[in-house]
């Protein structure tokens, strides 16, 4: 008996011996071995550096290193690309698959995968119940009820996965891939961001709460926020050089590669040609756009109407616009009616305020 008590605290004196994992490891895995010669890079998802690189011999790559605290770094081959949560414990396997598969016994990345299968397989139910709402004839608006309270179950999935996991990379991690269409108002996402205090290793978080300010700075009720492009002449101009003089501005944020934007260009000719000569007037800003893909486009849609091209992010940044087209009307005096105009709202509301 004493020589199985002495075995035994022996094993224990050992096993407390064994020394701490103070780097982590990344072991990855081409399922494809035309994959092979080709370089995987491990990537900073806040600065977007490639910050170390590996070459696929024999369906396999890894990367090792150690970080000052959890944090997310990207595997990317080409569009193949999968985060890892990552501390000085960590060692997972990558598979390099769309999506990339990531485990790691038990850590951090495994309780992620678990959390959004557990999504996934909400969403997934919401969807089959559309489906058989449609099949059996349902009223869509009726149906939309049912899925609407549906997808609310599964965002209340990750309010919970976030808070049970606020003090580590997890919560974190899972508000950066969700604030977008969870959080749409400042408010709420200050809210959240408090409660989940890992939100603050994420620089997308970041930027992503400076556009919702910026949105609000720029609310009905606001007055307009300037800034500078380029006119058809290749001159300087601003904003306000149309804006706050003394008529109704219709402002329409756009593309050229963008089909909605492209789809409400009509509409705008219509009111601009409708109104134009009253104390109206629409006015185009081309954003996130080539030069000479907006010039074509302007001759291929026939507008006629005042452009600003955006050389740089400044205009879509002020006004926190996430997303085009973005079409905001302006009062005579510069402070802004309605953002987010389309169709026959826009109409509406241009007939209400000019159409006297």
């Amino acid at each position: 008996m004493k020589k199985t008590l002495l075995f035994a605290i022996t094993a224990i004196a050992l096993a407390s011996c064994q020394p701490k994992q103070t780097s982590f490891q990344i072991n990855g895995i081409a399922p494809d071995s035309a994959m092979n010669g080709r370089t995987v890079y491990l990537v900073d998802i806040n600065t977007q550096e490639k910050i170390d690189s590996s070459i696929i011999a024999d369906c396999k790559f890894s990367f090792t290193g150690s970080v000052e605290s959890p944090l997310v770094h990207r595997v990317a081959l080409g569009r193949i690309v999968g985060d890892v949560l990552l501390d000085n414990s960590t060692t997972a396997e990558v598979t390099l698959s769309r999506p990339c598969e990531v485990s790691d016994n038990g850590g951090y990345n495994d309780k992620l995968a678990a959390i959004f299968e557990e999504v996934n397989a909400g969403f997934m139910s919401a969807r089959k119940l559309y489906e058989e709402l449609m099949t059996s004839g349902a009223d869509k608006d009726s149906a939309a009820v049912v899925i609407n309270e549906k997808y609310n179950q599964v965002y209340a999935l990750f309010h919970k996965a976030m808070t049970e996991n606020k003090d580590n990379i997890i919560g974190g991690y899972i508000l950066q891939s969700t604030a977008n269409f969870l959080y749409e108002e400042l408010a709420g996402l200050d809210s959240i961001m408090n409660e989940i205090p890992s939100s603050a290793n994420f620089e997308s978080l970041k930027k992503y709460r400076e556009a919702l300010a910026n949105k609000e700075n720029t609310k009905a009720g606001k007055m307009f926020v300037d800034f500078k492009g380029k006119d058809l002449n290749d001159n300087e101009v601003s904003l306000s050089n149309y804006v706050g003089k003394g008529k109704y501005v219709l402002v329409d944020f756009w593309a050229s590669w963008c089909g909605p934007c492209r789809a409400e260009i009509p509409n705008l000719i219509e009111l601009d040609k409708k109104y134009g000569k009253k104390n109206f007037m629409v006015l185009g800003v081309n954003v996130w756009d080539s030069k000479p893909q907006f010039l074509a486009s302007l001759k291929s849609e026939g507008i006629k109407y005042e452009q600003i091209f955006m050389e740089t992010n400044e205009a879509t940044e002020l006004y926190g616009i996430q997303g085009i087209p973005q079409i905001i009307l302006f009062a005579p005096d510069g402070t802004i009616v309605e953002r987010d105009l389309r169709g026959e709202r826009t109409n509406a509301l241009v007939a209400e305020k000019v159409g006297k």
